[in-house]
């Protein structure tokens, strides 16, 4: 009997084994979870067996001569797969004219170069997108009985990232539901922790106390850009209104989804960028031309009153050649309620219940496109609390707000059209895309680690990541080269 048969017959043994313990743990009746978990645990030995058999036997099939390489010898591989390490010898070839150096056998059984599998990568990467990278590693050790280190969670997301540029310029990413009538584009920033050394400062303090005017670490800025397309939702600004402040009990702080939908926005679709605003714009932008390549689709641009950032917005347009189909840029309608909400604090203060009605009724104005209409009263309470000159300065810059961004205020007609007047999808985005994972307690990031997460949490939340694990394993077998030999029939 040859060793592959013995293997065999060691696997059938364990297998029928373990039905064996099945039926004898029914008459001493042992807790269901604990045959579960010796099942389970079982189930991995023998899993990796069969590995190491597949392993074997591809390896025995392997020609042990490579036309134009020099055979060196055997040499040890170890594969880290699902189930557990497995070490096999396979044979050594290099070529001096091609200063390159192959094994026939990684090549024939498609393997990483990497110790760790694909399906391992692809684990403990997603993971990784949503949760520390120790415990990104940590729930994959507990179930499987590994002891994989967070050091290693961290470099093998890093690795996985680096086809995340590439892939989002094919337009494989693009088969998703249905588009809607028109497109949406909103951009936002938000800052991420980064290592002091990577930035050329020194942190304020290392102590658990900062001293007056010290900051906590240091931040860079990561520009999100969301994009997505939508079919009219037309509201009066009644509804709007009513929508607005039925929530939280009439509190200043309400959430985007009073007054916008997610059941709106098609494919949706989100990346950041790390200290880059044009790159982040210019892609949101690409994004939409891929998805409407036919150019008929008009788009609303969604800003926050960032002057920058419009400037930025507005240079990007006119580069892309889109000006004719950005009909409207709009001021986010929830910026504007929380300046609202100042100049009614300052007036009335705090715990006045006359804010309310005023804001509602500043807030239904503008919605009517009444917006002289809300200057005038801005400037009413200005005349009431003339003597109280800081007062005054505040309302004032209220007014300037109002102004300054007049022209991208025109709501009576995009809800009459039933555009978006929110920024909500953007602002979720920095909160949940960028925030949840890049900024939890004591989190610190090299520059080209900030942006490999952001990449990868993009593959993760645009639910691209199957697709995209496909397209990276087939990439990564290419680079591997192909080889001019033949299988031991």
């Amino acid at each position: 009997m040859d060793s592959k048969d013995k293997e065999i017959n060691k696997i059938k043994q364990e297998l029928n084994e373990l039905i064996d313990i099945i039926f004898q743990a029914k008459e001493v009746n042992k807790p269901i979870d604990e045959i579960e978990r010796h099942v389970f645990r079982t189930l991995l030995i023998i899993g990796k067996q069969l590995i190491m058999l597949y392993v074997n036997e591809v390896s025995n099939k392997v020609s042990n001569k490579v036309n134009g390489y020099q055979n060196k010898g055997k040499f040890t591989r170890t594969y880290f797969s699902i189930f557990g390490k497995i070490s096999f010898s396979r044979e050594k070839y290099y070529s001096k004219e091609k200063r390159q150096t192959i094994y026939p056998t990684d090549i024939a059984l498609c393997m990483p170069k990497e110790e760790y599998s694909y399906n391992l990568q692809d684990w403990i990467g997603l993971s990784a997108t949503d949760m520390d990278f120790r415990s990104s590693v940590g729930i994959i050790n507990r179930i499987f009985g590994h002891d994989i280190k967070e050091i290693q969670a961290e470099r093998i997301s890093n690795k996985l990232s680096e086809e995340v540029e590439i892939f989002y310029k094919q337009e494989t990413h693009l088969n998703k539901e249905e588009e809607g009538s028109f497109f949406a584009a909103g951009f936002d920033d938000k800052g991420v922790p980064i290592l002091p050394a990577e930035v050329n400062r020194v942190a304020d303090s290392s102590g658990m106390r900062l001293g007056k005017g010290q900051k906590k670490g240091v931040k860079k800025s990561s520009t999100v850009s969301v994009t997505y397309s939508f079919n009219p939702n037309i509201r009066t600004a009644e509804k709007v209104v009513a929508s607005l402040f039925k929530e939280k009990k009439y509190n200043e702080n309400n959430s985007e989804e009073s007054i916008e939908s997610k059941k709106d926005a098609n494919n949706k679709h989100t990346r950041a960028f790390l200290s880059d605003k044009k790159k982040a714009i210019e892609y949101g932008f690409d994004n939409i031309l891929k998805r409407s390549p036919e150019k008929k689709k008009d788009i609303v641009v969604l800003v926050d009153g960032d002057r920058g950032l419009e400037q930025a917005i507005n240079r990007a347009i006119e580069a892309k050649g889109i000006k004719e189909r950005v009909i409207f840029k709009v001021l986010d309608f929830i910026h504007v309620t929380e300046y609202l909400w100042k100049a009614a604090n300052i007036y009335y203060g705090e715990k006045s219940p006359l804010r309310l009605e005023w804001v509602k009724q500043q807030c239904l104005l503008l919605l009517k496109g009444e917006h002289n209409a809300t200057i005038k009263n801005l400037h009413e309470l200005i005349q009431d609390c003339k003597y109280k000159t800081s007062k005054c300065k505040m309302i004032e810059s209220v007014i300037k707000y109002l102004m300054n961004h007049k022209h991208m205020m025109n709501y009576k007609e995009c809800l009459a059209r039933g555009f978006p007047i929110s920024t909500g999808a953007i602002e979720s985005a920095c909160g949940h895309f960028v925030q949840s994972r890049m900024e939890r307690n004591g989190m610190r990031w090299s520059l080209k680690g900030a942006m490999n997460m952001l990449n990868l949490r993009a593959i993760n939340k645009n639910k691209d990541w199957g697709i995209y694990m496909k397209y990276y394993i087939e990439k990564k077998q290419m680079s591997n080269g192909t080889l001019d030999y033949k299988m031991v029939a």
